[in-house]
């Protein structure tokens, strides 16, 4: 154990010099937040029977199963490229406290698998990190963490401003709460249209508190159509390719969301809050699929379980054409798919409100913190990268962080 931790150490040394960043950093980090969507393996370090850590998750990832409920990239990993960041590490340690490293290009990833807006959703299947839990941590990093970066207040104040927050999580509060009335009371004690309400009210006290703790540049996303999932599918016993029922309820959140982040963005000057309204563009994929070069959508691509989860089972080989289809599991879309819903939102015209990211971020012109004076080589976010302006997806590939990734799994590994 403690030669192999050595090798994994002497390998991040050296690997963290050779790291050459191949773009320009616009943004001083990113803070990623919400669910299994866009988490990167804190649900690893978790109790719960709501985990990736086999094959084949991670196939097409630089180190294989990482905690990621993909077969490759997040929606946030994408984004994170294209911002000219680290790859996100997971923050949470085994007691639900802060796992803090810092460099002066981190993604910061604080979503938990089964997560939702209420502290509840997702607790049938173990521990869980609601997004309150979540944002709790963000504030350790505020107060005790961040300070002992930076030489005053007003520099971390300046970093927490010029950083982006991305936001992604309610489709659990539905899945893994509503939906699910033998696990959960709330589709009793609440009509759809309360429960979107309760939704909504608490979602907005959460964003409201992220604005407080000196967040002005936030990415929210709609619920994705989650009626047209292979998951609800299941769950409801729906024969058709969507279970619009469903789909129902999710659009009337999405609509009182846009109306919360519309009041939200009004109360904080010099603030941007982007509504990714992702759920048009996902439920098109769904039944247009080869308009995006996907394939049919009406099977994932890895052999799932039949335990009411949707994950795939464990070792068994997925699909080959991985690149083509939309959903990896019944209940996570794929690789490919998060590449094309990132870059919509990164710099697209037709999907985010009232800016894409890179509009948002030039608005701001906002330079990443150094402890340096600028020297021609220091990046700033004044003028996008090439694969910004054009929609391609960055190729850079950070050794270090995704090193970190590893020697985390090797020592979960060991632990368990």
């Amino acid at each position: 154990m403690e030669n192999t931790l050595a090798s994994l150490i002497l390998s991040l040394l050296f690997l963290q010099l050779l790291c050459v960043k191949s773009q320009s950093q616009l943004v001083p980090a990113l803070h990623v937040f919400g669910d299994s969507a866009v988490d990167a393996g804190n649900t690893l370090l978790l109790n719960t029977s709501f985990r990736p850590d086999f094959a084949p998750y991670g196939i097409d990832f630089l180190v294989g199963e990482s905690g990621r409920f993909s077969n490759g990239d997040t929606i946030t990993d994408v984004l994170a490229k294209a911002l000219g960041l680290e790859t996100a590490y997971p923050v949470v340690n085994v007691n639900k406290t802060m796992n803090f490293f810092y460099n002066e290009n981190q993604a910061f990833n604080f979503a938990y698998g089964t997560a939702g807006i209420l502290s509840e959703t997702g607790e049938a299947m173990g521990e869980t990190l609601s997004l309150g839990q979540q944002i709790g941590l963000f504030k350790e990093m505020v107060e005790t963490q961040l300070p002992q970066q930076f030489n005053s207040s007003e520099e971390v104040s300046r970093y927490i401003s010029d950083s982006l927050f991305v936001v992604f999580v309610g489709s659990n509060d539905y899945i893994h709460n509503y939906l699910q009335p033998r696990s959960y009371n709330s589709s009793r004690q609440y009509k759809f249209e309360e429960f979107t309400e309760l939704l909504v009210k608490q979602y907005g006290d959460q964003l409201s508190e992220l604005q407080s703790l000196g967040a002005k540049r936030m990415v929210v996303f709609e619920i994705p159509p989650i009626g047209c999932y292979p998951i609800v599918l299941e769950n409801v016993k729906s024969n058709t390719r969507c279970a619009e029922n469903v789909n129902n309820m999710v659009s009337i959140f999405n609509d009182k969301l846009e109306q919360k982040v519309k009041e939200l963005s009004s109360t904080l000057k010099d603030s941007t809050i982007i509504l990714a309204r992702t759920y048009d563009l996902v439920y098109d994929m769904v039944n247009n699929s080869s308009a995006y070069g996907l394939e049919d959508a009406a099977e994932q691509c890895c052999v799932a379980r039949k335990d009411g989860t949707g994950l795939c089972v464990a070792d068994k080989t997925p699909c080959e054409k991985r690149n083509a289809t939309l959903f990896w599991d019944k209940s996570h879309i794929s690789q490919a798919a998060n590449e094309k819903i990132a870059m919509k939102v990164f710099n697209g015209s037709d999907v985010t409100t009232p800016v894409n990211i890179v509009d948002a971020i030039n608005s701001g012109a906002a330079k990443p913190p150094t402890s340096e004076p600028p020297t021609s080589e220091t990046p700033t976010s004044e003028t996008p990268t090439s694969a910004a302006r054009s929609g391609t997806r960055p190729s850079s590939v950070s050794y270090f962080n995704l090193l970190l990734l590893l020697a985390f799994s090797a020592v979960l590994s060991s632990s368990l």
